[in-house]
């Protein structure tokens, strides 16, 4: 029997609101919701029902029936069934789990598929196991009762038993058939009779069937209802696109809980208190736990066995442990993690069980086709159908036609089924390593790059007709860089790990990301030193003093370009020598000491041209120029940036055709002449935009808002300073605050407009 605390967290559940929202909008105290749903408090005042019914926009109905219970603790009378001779009430759903929690949205989905939609007959709860399918489905089953007068059928079909065959569907029938009234005597033999006279026997019935653990739209299609009066919910660890295809079934695609719903799940497992008493660790359990129902419930349950365990000990033991062995209970496999994977991997055949589990080998926690391709030796057109069938078994979760995650547990699941062969790791941080160089090229096809060890057989490597793909490519797999500089390091693959980073550095220093930046080039460095690859460590540390100089931390980054300029001096590395000149002229540059900064940046120029790194002499020349503006040498300055934009021009260096116009726009401004240099900024800016180049576009925009200023455009110049401020701000670079300083004294030299 429904008590009306039930009915109230129901209710409660359903609207999504955790007690303290639903309290503070029923005016009520937490303690006294808490107690009405827990059962201490059977008898609250009508007021408060009805303004807990208030809040929760309940229906007349709803209300009533809550009201019901407060007078006798009974539902009210359902609708009359349809068959009134039928000598009982069909009613074999299990018991409802006395402290589900959360699923709002899926129970939500589910009133609207079977009880307010007209068309919908059949829905399909998938997921992988752990998740709480069959939870689910019961619960809400329990909850629409009344809404099915003839009752509810409820049939295990044992699609994932590890100790019996799935149910054959003419078995099904026959056990839908004695649950029906008909006795094993009077049942036909054969499938399709069996299922006709299922069919003929619920056709006037208000029915809910609830089909649990299916295997297949095979096993499922015969035990289906005929009838528009009856509501069928499946549940499978497979998606059965095939039912949903032919049969029009709904898919609910059920995923791991929120973290608010797992801990009110923990909470409600082991009491207020402990949860409240520390909640980081409530936190870092469910984490571990990946919000696996299953799982924070196998917590819960060991927690509640050991009442004065800290939740801090329990976080810290299970981080420190494996987490699959972990999450079990002793004596019950039924309520393990470990088990409930196993029974989806046994059935796959051998060809996909050797892919899923180097899906666990991968960095990251996306992937895409490409790697998968170059982990399994094979082409995309032969793993993608693999993994639409990883997906349709929920061992694998679709983000577009071409990327895909795997929940946290089943990549370590994962990890653990596969084979131990180390190739196949190596040939993924290689398809990064390649792709990111092919990418990286896409960007400045004009640089001279420094080169990478040839792709390794088997791998693939993507192909970049354009730098915005280059760009969207390094975008989407950027963390899985980071994660595979790490694993290349971790696992000994030291080639890797030094020359990832150096391949990224042109998206680098467009996109900045500095963390990332700093953490691959740490670990690149460690693995070039362990290596005794000296060219390799002189780059990384060049590389890596460029964040030092973004971020305004200048004797970090002098103490790394000295290091590097010295390392390739001492080993005769040129092109090398000449990038960490490159950069020191720079840095001495923004130091004030333009004498110095000639004096690299000659060198640099020099040791380009005759090397033939025409990209290099082209940085070279832009930045004499600036060195000479500095100096005040306005003639020498232009004549550089104006041959600094023609060598754009000639290698198809967009980027520094921007950065050369917006410099030439400088010496306009010098020279007095504000409304060229404004025209040469907003070119600059143009062109910034039009290769999505975030740092010029800056850089430009910064330009404009000082020169609408200075020409008295107080109104613009405000705008341009916002928007400027705005870049800074998505950068996370350090002039942001400048710039909203200058938009602050704008605003209080022009309060008297």
């Amino acid at each position: 029997m429904t008590t009306i605390g039930q009915q109230v967290k129901g209710f409660r559940q359903r609207s999504g609101l955790t007690q303290e929202e639903l309290a503070e909008k029923a005016a009520l105290s937490v303690r006294s919701l808490r107690d009405l749903e827990s059962g201490r408090v059977t008898k609250p005042r009508t007021r408060s029902i009805r303004m807990i019914a208030d809040a929760l926009e309940l229906t007349d109905d709803e209300t009533r029936q809550l009201l019901a219970l407060l007078a006798d603790g009974t539902l009210p009378d359902p609708p009359a069934a349809s068959h009134p001779t039928a000598a009982a009430r069909i009613s074999q759903l299990p018991a409802d789990v006395s402290n589900f929690t959360g699923r709002f949205t899926a129970l939500r989905e589910l009133d609207e598929l079977l009880i307010e939609s007209p068309a919908a007959r059949t829905a399909v709860i998938s997921a992988i196991g752990g998740t709480g399918k069959t939870a689910l489905a019961v619960h809400w089953a329990h909850g629409v009762a009344p809404r099915f007068p003839d009752g509810q059928l409820y049939i295990d079909l044992r699609g994932f038993d590890p100790e019996q065959e799935p149910l054959a569907p003419v078995d099904a029938l026959g056990t839908l058939l004695s649950g029906l009234g008909v006795p094993p005597a009077e049942q036909p033999t054969t499938l399709d009779e069996r299922s006709a006279r299922f069919r003929s026997r619920i056709a006037d019935l208000r029915l809910l069937v609830i089909l649990d653990n299916a295997a297949s739209a095979a096993q499922v299609r015969p035990l289906l209802p005929g009838s528009a009066t009856c509501r069928t919910i499946v549940t499978s660890r497979d998606r059965l696109p095939g039912l949903i295809a032919r049969d029009g079934a709904v898919p609910i695609q059920l995923e791991a809980m929120s973290e608010s719903e797992a801990g009110e799940l923990l909470r409600g497992m082991i009491g207020n208190t402990r949860v409240d008493a520390d909640r980081p660790a409530t936190a870092d359990i469910i984490a571990l736990c990946g919000r696996l129902p299953l799982a924070v419930r196998v917590v819960g349950a060991n927690l509640a066995l050991v009442p004065r365990q800290t939740l801090r000990t329990a976080a810290d033991a299970l981080a420190a442990t494996d987490r699959l062995d972990s999450l079990s209970l002793p004596g019950d496999p039924g309520a393990s993690v470990l088990p409930a994977f196993e029974l989806s991997y046994r059935p796959l055949p051998d060809e996909l069980k050797v892919l899923f589990g180097r899906l666990g080998l991968l960095p990251g926690t996306t992937f895409g086709v490409g790697v998968v391709a170059s982990a399994m030796s094979t082409s995309a057109d032969v793993v993608v159908p693999q993994l639409r069938h990883l997906v349709s078994l929920n061992l694998v979760q679709p983000l577009n036609e071409t990327r895909f995650t795997m929940h946290d547990l089943v990549k370590l699941f994962a990890r653990r089924c596969a084979d131990g062969d180390d190739e196949p790791v190596r040939r993924a941080l290689d398809y990064y390593l390649q792709s990111a160089d092919a990418a990286n090229h896409r960007l400045i096809p004009a640089r001279v790059r420094t080169p990478v060890d040839p792709p390794m057989s088997g791998v693939v490597v993507e192909q970049f007709r354009t730098p915005e793909s280059a760009m969207e490519w390094c975008g989407d797999e950027l963390s899985n860089i980071a994660d595979a500089v790490d694993l290349a390091f971790r696992a000994g693959h030291h080639r890797q790990a030094a020359q990832l980073p150096t391949a990224m550095i042109d998206y680098f220093q467009r996109y900045k990301h500095y963390s990332t930046w700093l953490a691959t080039h740490d670990r690149g460095l460690q693995a070039a030193r362990l290596l005794d690859d000296k060219e390799r460590e002189g780059i990384l540390l060049r590389d890596t003093a460029l964040v030092y100089r973004d971020l305004r931390q200048f004797d970090r980054c002098r103490e790394l370009l000295d290091a590097a300029a010295s390392i390739a001096r001492t080993h005769g590395h040129r092109l090398p020598l000449a990038r960490a000149l490159s950069a020191l002229g720079v840095l001495v540059m923004e130091l004030g000491d333009n004498e110095s900064a000639i004096r690299y940046l000659d060198e640099c120029a020099r040791i380009a041209a005759e090397d033939g790194d025409r990209y290099a002499a082209m940085i070279a020349t832009l930045n004499l120029g600036y060195a000479a503006m500095r100096s005040g040498r306005l003639d020498d300055a232009r004549t550089a940036f104006e041959r600094a934009i023609a060598m754009s021009s000639e290698l198809s260096a967009p980027m520094v055709e921007a950065s050369s116009t917006g410099a030439l726009g400088e010496i306009y401004r010098l020279s007095g002449d504000l409304t060229s240099a404004l025209a040469h900024f907003r070119k600059s800016f143009a062109v910034a935009t039009r290769i999505n180049e975030a740092n010029g576009q800056l850089a430009a925009q910064e330009a404009v808002a000082q020169t609408l200023a200075a020409l008295g455009r107080t109104t613009e110049a405000r705008v341009a300073y916002r928007a400027a401020a705005e870049l800074a701000a998505q950068l996370g670079d350090p002039r942001e605050r400048e710039l909203h300083a200058a938009l602050e004294d704008l605003d209080k030299d022009g309060a008297g407009e």
